[in-house]
């Protein structure tokens, strides 16, 4: 607690609504993308029925599920793929060519806005050593290196003014915690729907 009041009495109010700024987006960011970062998310609803109609040969089933999830970006694509090679307009070696190109844009969806997690790991590493320069300007303006008292409340200063890097640092560590918990999530969730749409090929005829 001492320590969380140091930090208010010490670090420049500048400083400070950096930090608190780049805390509330660097949570919400997280919190937004843990939610959203779903293998339920990113699939079409009814996915295990659309495998067994495509078992079946059933494209006009499948066609009717995926059209009726008009905001989900891959039943979307999806449907459109499966229409043209319903219709004989593509062949299966470009149903599955077209269907690994449009996975590079699933991770993109699915790693949108945690670049911004990695990007303020390094803003709040650098704000807290502006904290400390700007501190440590106003220390040695302020005091004189004449007396002895002098030196000592420049030592107090420095001190102080440290609070500011420490604060970014810890902050910088907390962040990448999080960003690295998500990233996992990302390559964890995108490596099982590649999975999905591979078995899914192989169910296509």
């Amino acid at each position: 607690m001492e320590f969380i009041t140091a930090i208010f009495q010490k670090v420049p109010g500048v400083v400070l609504l950096i930090f608190f700024l780049i805390g509330i987006f660097s949570v919400a960011i997280f919190l937004e993308r843990f939610s959203n970062v779903k293998k339920s998310k990113v699939l079409p609803k009814n996915w295990n029925q659309i495998k067994i109609y495509l078992l079946n040969g059933n494209f006009e089933a499948v066609l009717n599920l995926l059209r009726k999830e008009k905001r989900n970006f891959l039943a979307r694509t999806l449907a459109n793929i499966l229409e043209l090679y319903a219709k004989g307009e593509i062949d299966k070696a470009e149903l599955r060519q077209m269907v690994e190109g449009e996975t590079s844009f699933i991770y993109y969806e699915l790693s949108k806005k945690i670049s911004f997690l990695s990007v303020s790991v390094t803003i709040s590493t650098f704000t807290g050593l502006l904290g400390t320069v700007m501190g440590l300007i106003e220390v040695f303006g302020a005091f004189s290196f004449s007396t002895p008292e002098g030196l000592k409340e420049l030592s107090r200063g420095i001190a102080t003014c440290l609070y500011s890097t420490l604060t970014g640092l810890i902050l910088a560590i907390i962040i990448y915690f999080l960003y690295w918990l998500i990233k996992s999530r990302v390559d964890g969730v995108y490596a099982k729907v590649v999975k999905e749409l591979e078995e899914m090929l192989e169910l296509i005829r």
